[in-house]
């Protein structure tokens, strides 16, 4: 009964979905992508085998496919993996968790998956936000370590349960967390987010992985939908130009800043990207949007290259063909392809606070 629930809110965007996706070239390349990704790693409990908050990305990135192209027919394994809650042990896990019920609860309208949704998130802000480092949310619940990833998603769940409920505690969230992140100096000086802070709560060096600017992207875009305040959604595409520019390889193709990348940053890719293709669909037609549309488009080039026209897997490293993959490759390349995809849209204008 879930699953069909499932299908018959999908099947509500599916004109939608395929009228968008008439004329476009990677909609098609895009479903290539999403049979492979399937066909390979796809199980009835939907991607129980993947690391655990990475089934969550899936679900996000399936439904983000749907979306745009109303191909439906993963809707059971995205009904699967979207209750499937084991394994998460970390508050970012739990926070990816939170994301995709909300979004899954905005097709099928399980109260069950809301419900999870905002017990959770409620869980975590009473139980991990404190007065070190001037706030934040810590990432483990050793209460060892903020970082970046942890409180981008606390603001990006904020703004998504704020959108999906309308209560004005989660908007105060949002608005609390991005103000406290803006103050913590995770943001260097090219604009873009290390990992983390260090034991002086000072900005600690770390890595800037392309997820972290992806996450960013996705609250702060949200935050000038609900207060209708577009100096965020400009941070925004500050930042996303930031990473275009400073995290590719000379060739314009989007590389992790660390010269090899395990299981769990084989995802980060693709997080960027669906972040970038949402920032891109609420985007007018200034120029900025030109040059980002256009460096989504090259990059989609580039995984359908990898994957030789859909018939084999997508690299993890999009610079090296014969770097290893997985589903969280698999579901990267598809994310670009996506955001390709709505990239070639053109952008009506939007007005400042409309709902997605």
């Amino acid at each position: 009964m879930l699953a069909a629930g499932l299908s018959m809110g999908l099947l509500a965007l599916a004109c939608a979905g395929s009228a968008r996706a008439q004329d476009d070239a990677w909609a098609p390349r895009a479903r290539a992508a999403a049979s492979y990704l399937d066909g390979q790693w796809g199980k009835p409990d939907g991607w129980a085998q993947s690391e655990a908050w990475q089934r969550f990305v899936i679900v996000d990135a399936l439904l983000d496919h749907a979306r745009r192209t109303g191909d439906d027919r993963w809707n059971a394994r995205v009904s699967a993996a979207v209750r499937n809650r084991s394994g998460l042990y970390l508050n970012d896990d739990d926070l990816w968790a939170v994301i995709a019920n909300v979004h899954a609860w905005q097709v099928d309208r399980d109260p069950e998956l809301l419900d999870y949704a905002s017990t959770t998130y409620r869980r975590i802000v009473t139980s991990y936000w404190d007065d070190r480092c001037g706030g934040g949310i810590w990432w483990d619940r050793k209460r060892t370590y903020k970082n970046a990833i942890t409180n981008e998603l606390l603001l990006y769940a904020s703004t998504q349960l704020y959108l999906a409920t309308g209560e004005a505690s989660y908007r105060d969230w949002a608005l609390r967390t991005w103000t406290w992140f803006e103050g913590s100096t995770m943001i260097d000086g090219d604009g873009l987010v290390n990992d983390g802070l260090d034991a002086a709560c000072h900005n600690n060096g770390q890595p800037r992985f392309t997820y972290n600017q992806g996450v960013l992207l996705g609250g702060l875009s949200d935050l000038t939908r609900i207060t209708g305040d577009a100096q965020y959604r400009a941070l925004a595409v500050r930042t996303a130009l930031a990473a275009t520019r400073k995290l590719s390889n000379p060739g314009g193709i989007l590389r992790e800043p660390v010269p090899s990348i395990g299981a769990d940053g084989r995802m980060f890719k693709g997080v960027f990207a669906f972040h970038l293709g949402h920032l891109l669909d609420d985007m007018t037609n200034e120029p900025e949007r030109a040059e980002l549309a256009a460096w989504a488009d090259r990059n989609a080039e580039v995984v359908w290259t990898l994957s030789d026209g859909g018939t084999r897997a997508v690299a993890g490293d999009w610079s090296e063909a014969s770097s290893p993959t997985d589903a969280a490759a698999q579901t990267s390349g598809l994310a670009m392809l996506l955001a390709a995809s709505g990239a070639k849209r053109e952008a009506p204008p939007r007005q400042l606070g409309a709902d997605r």
